[in-house]
This record gives structure tokens, sequence and C-alpha cells, in this order.
């Protein structure tokens, strides 16, 4: 079947507005003064809630009236019909509404007493390149919905899928708890975002033929394309490189998986962690006891599963093991047993983090927790007997599928590396 680009054309230009009503369109959305910055720090405040409570609903509400959009697709725009004027006002309108939502984020989460980062904060510091094809997509849907001579909800629904709020809040975190990290990755995906859309604003405006403000010769016209594309191109790299590790990631943990179900069949794995800077596979193990010999032919065996480059390190302290046992154990047949336990381990330590405040803010961010233990993991040496553990009760599915994340939680909560979490069924378990 052949393409009619002359028919696509046609159906493509016939609903569109007058190139007056599209300027028009676009210095509306571009008005952020007066009411419109209050609406734009209640946004950040909602927004900001939501991703401190760990709620989506929250999340997406404070991106539907979220007014960045505008001024965004106004840089675009404005490039695109070559109006300095225009393309001013939009950076100005642009710079004033990031400094207000970072300051106003950055307040909120300097006063809230939950400084936990959850898994919506998490989720917007490594962006990748599959958040530069939604921002592109997103912003060609959107300049398109603008340039219609009827009204639509494809901004509402760009503002959402490109999530311009979020990473603005999130960069307000970083600076709040003093992450820099934090603050450099939502940075940077606010910052492909908005490049993006503009981006693909400036490609529609260009294919809907709009006149430009002043007239530039056709060669200009070339030397400012391939500027375009070469920026594009060295702003894709880092998100590249983020999807890169991601996926390779991914694989080796399913690679990973495979192993432990395949050739560690009589143990229960614990605890797993593949350390990408020193090439290592740390694996703290329950069952029976893993010779030096068949250690040395497991580790032979990570080659068949696709990481024959790792070194494989097996922890099975026996009496690591034996108190996680009688963790379980304990809790099944007798609480106050179990909790006699546990002060037995956390006896004679100082315990280096409030009990209490953990359980409020992990409770905040998964309310679905029923019960919540915390302690140290005792051991035979200094360095097994100072890892921290949480063991957590609860029927609800959402909380065992969130194990990795409760795990980044807690990680980031201890400052520590080497955590220990364990999920159990709340109605199987307690008495």
């Amino acid at each position: 079947m052949k393409f009619d680009i002359d028919k696509f054309r046609y159906h493509f230009t016939r609903n569109q507005a007058s190139y007056e009503e599209i300027h028009e369109n676009i210095l509306e959305g571009m008005n952020v003064h007066g009411a419109n910055f209050i609406i734009l720090m209640c946004a950040i405040i909602i927004a900001s809630i939501g991703l401190n409570m760990n709620s989506v609903a929250v999340i997406i509400g404070a991106m539907l009236i979220s007014p960045l959009m505008g001024s965004i697709i106004g840089i675009g725009y404005g490039v695109g019909t070559y109006n300095a004027e225009l393309l001013k006002s939009a950076f100005k309108i642009l710079g004033i509404s990031i400094l207000i939502s970072i300051i106003t984020s950055t307040i909120y989460f300097k006063l809230t007493p939950i400084t936990t980062a959850g898994s919506e904060i998490l989720a917007r510091t490594s962006p990748t390149i599959w958040d530069v094809i939604i921002a592109f997509v997103g912003g060609i849907a959107g300049m398109v919905g603008l340039t219609r001579n009827k009204s639509s909800n494809v901004i509402p629904g760009v503002a959402i899928a490109t999530a311009l709020m979020p990473p603005l809040c999130t960069s307000g975190y970083g600076i709040a708890t003093k992450q820099i990290e934090i603050f450099l990755g939502a940075g940077y995906l606010f910052f492909i975002n908005g490049f993006f859309i503009s981006i693909s604003t400036f490609i529609v405006t260009k294919a809907l033929g709009v006149p430009t403000k002043t007239s530039v010769d056709s060669e200009r016209q070339k030397r400012f394309k391939r500027f375009i594309i070469t920026l594009s191109i060295i702003v894709m790299i880092p998100s590249m490189i983020s999807a890169i590790v991601m996926i390779r990631g991914t694989i080796n943990d399913k690679n990973l998986n495979d192993f432990i179900n395949e050739e560690l069949q009589h143990q229960y794995v614990l605890n797993k962690t593949i350390d990408e800077k020193y090439n290592t596979i740390t694996l703290v193990t329950v069952g029976e006891r893993i010779t030096t010999n068949e250690l040395e032919d497991l580790s032979k065996k990570l080659s068949y599963y696709g990481l024959g480059d790792k070194k494989l390190i097996i922890n099975q302290n026996k009496s690591e093991l034996s108190i996680i046992e009688k963790y379980i154990n304990n809790i099944r047949n007798d609480e106050n047993s179990f909790i006699n336990n546990l002060n037995e381990i956390v006896k004679n330590k100082q315990i280096e983090f409030d009990k209490e405040t953990i359980f409020k803010e992990i409770k905040a961010i998964y309310p679905e927790i029923e019960k919540l233990y915390i302690g140290y993991l005792d051991g035979e040496t200094e360095k097994d007997s100072s890892i921290p553990i949480i063991i957590i009760y609860s029927d609800n599915q959402s909380i065992k599928n969130s194990k990795v994340n409760i795990e980044n939680w807690f990680r980031t909560r201890m400052n520590s590396q080497n955590v220990m979490v364990y999920i159990e069924n709340f109605s199987e378990n307690i008495k």
C-alpha cells in the first residue's frame, strides 16, 4: 500500500487552527504571572507530599495542575519561529518557575519529619533513554494538540507522561537532605524532559510551516539544525549510559536468580548483592555448609549464566544463620519469646538508630505493613555484629513486590550497604 503524503497532509491540517490562534495558544500557555505562580507553588507542595508519602495519585494530581509545560513549549515555538522576544520571555518564565519550585520543595523537605527517600523519589534520580523518548513523543503530541482549532485534553496527558513536576521536587529533596547525587539525577531528568519537549515542539512548528518572526537564510537554518542535532546527541549520552547500566543490571539480576535456582537448590539465600565496581557477587545463605571445593565449582559455573567476570563470595556465618532461624521460629511460636531474643541481640550494643522513628517512616511509605522488628544481626566478628536487620510482617503482595525498594530505602536510611530485609506473612506467623 503506497503512502499518500498529500492525503496525510490534508488530514493533518484540516482541523488546524490559524497561525494567529496557534500563537495566542502558545502565549496563553506561557502566562505564569500572579495567580498562576500561586498555583505553581501549590502544585509543588502537593507533588512534594506525594513523593514524601509515596502516593502516585497525589503526584499525578500535582502534575495536572502544574503550569510548567507552557513555557517549555514556548521555547520550542520561539526557536521554530525565530521569535527572539518570545524566546526570551519563555526562558525568563521557565527560570522563575524552576527557582520557585526548587525553593518551595526544599523548604517543604526541610520541615517534614519524614526525610526518607521512598521509591517515588528514587525513581526520579536515574533517567534513561526511555525518558528521552517519552519527552520527545509527548512534546509532539502536546504541540499538535495546541495547533488544533478545538480544545483537547492532550496537554494534561503530556504533563503526566513527561512528569516535569516530580523531578523538580526531588531536586529540592536532594538540597534539603544534602544528597548531591539525588539533586543532580533529578535535575538531569527535568532537563532532558524540558529539552526534548522543546525540540519536538520546534519540529512540529517547522512541519506546520508556521511563519517566522524574522527571515533567516537557508544556510543559517542548516547550521542551526546541525547544532540542534549535535546538542541533542550530547544531551542523550548520559541517559543512554544509564539505560545500558540499568539493562545490564536487570540481566545480571535475572542471571543470578537463575544461578541460585539451579545451583543452590539446597540453600536459602538471605541476601544477594552484585557489586559492579569490584565485580563481585556476595550471597548470604542458609542451608548445607558449602565447602571450599564446592565454592570453586560454583564460581566456575558462573560463566554459564553470563556472570563469568564476577567473583563469587558466599557468607554462611553459622552464628548468623542460627540467629535468623531463631528469629523466624520464635516469632511463629511465641511473640514474647521473639522479643526477648531480639533484646539479647541488641543488649550491650549501642543502637545507632531510632527504631520508633524508622517504624513511623516506613509505615508512612508502606501503610500495609502490619508489624515490624528492627535490630542488629549478631555474629562472631565485629563486622558481622553491625548488620542492621529489619523483619516485616504483611499479607499484602505489594509489600513483597517492593522488597528491593525497601532494601534501597533501608540502606539509605542506615547509611550502610550491608543490611538485611525479611518479609513474612502476617496471618501465618502471628498468633
